[in-house]
């Protein structure tokens, strides 16, 4: 969606449409938030702004790309769209003909977009704060579940070998103001540089981004093919690069239009990561 470069513009788009409600009381962390977005979901219902989350500076939204006419806003077209002119420019390589390029004229921009863009800052760095992980309106979402997890947090890694970049969602666990636990799979993106890493006896610097924008909340969770930069796909999905900025404390750029980025490291053979 043009115009929207951060999840903060597209939280007041879809305030300016009637499909965002503030949720002003004070709720609990511990299931109610996921109890009340779980209701909205089932309905068809607006995104929701907690305001007042127990225990935490700052607000928290949901449900922000939980219906189709959202997803719709934020890709600035249908989904179906998106698959159809991948699956153009697929066909058209490697062209055979001078007409092949001609018909994905059309994706030319979108295809340049898929460049990120590296700036000098954003609104993930225009305040640098000591760890304190309880601060933020972490959830926990299901009866059962062991604690508090990083609310749609995008882990950031990179192949210590290669430098090659990966972006993926995996359940972090919150053990204290400063330490989580990281869950990813072997056969995911990060674990593959987790598993490289250990084997030179590294810690893995990872950068976790927390409230993206909505383009790159959903390259973050596409099933793309491995090797297919996630912060690339993100910029053909806005139609203009992704802002990337240098981390203050890792060497590796972090998404700099975030509200929140954790930088920190999972060390070799351990199941805890430090921020």
């Amino acid at each position: 969606m043009k115009g929207v470069r951060t999840l903060s513009d597209f939280v007041a788009e879809l305030e300016r449409r009637g499909d965002l409600k503030r949720v002003r009381r004070e709720v609990d962390w511990a299931c109610e938030v996921s109890e009340i977005a779980s209701r909205e979901v089932r309905a068809d219902g607006p995104a929701l702004l907690f305001e007042n989350v127990r225990g935490a500076e700052f607000p928290l939204a949901v449900n922000v790309l939980a219906a189709r006419r959202r997803i719709e806003l934020a890709l600035g077209r249908a989904p179906a769209a998106v698959g159809a002119e991948l699956e153009e420019m697929l066909h058209a390589f490697p062209p055979r003909a001078l007409g092949d390029l001609w018909s994905l004229r059309g994706s030319a921009s979108r295809v340049l977009a898929m460049r990120p863009k590296r700036v000098g800052g954003g609104p993930a760095q225009e305040v640098t704060a000591s760890p304190d992980l309880a601060s933020l309106p972490h959830l926990q979402l299901w009866p059962g579940d062991g604690g508090r997890f990083v609310t749609f947090g995008l882990v950031l890694t990179q192949d210590p070998e290669t430098r090659a970049r990966n972006l993926g969602i995996y359940r972090m666990q919150i053990y204290d103001a400063r330490t989580a636990g990281m869950h990813w799979q072997i056969g995911k993106g990060g674990g593959f540089h987790y598993h490289r890493a250990e084997r030179r006896d590294q810690a893995l610097e990872v950068g976790v981004a927390i409230g993206a924008d909505p383009c790159t909340l959903l390259a973050a969770v596409a099933p793309l093919p491995e090797g297919i930069d996630e912060m690339a796909f993100a910029g053909f999905l806005r139609g203009a690069p992704t802002r990337l900025a240098r981390a203050r404390t890792l060497a590796m750029d972090v998404p700099a239009d975030a509200e929140f980025v954790l930088e920190g490291v999972v060390p070799p053979r351990l199941s805890r990561c430090s921020t």
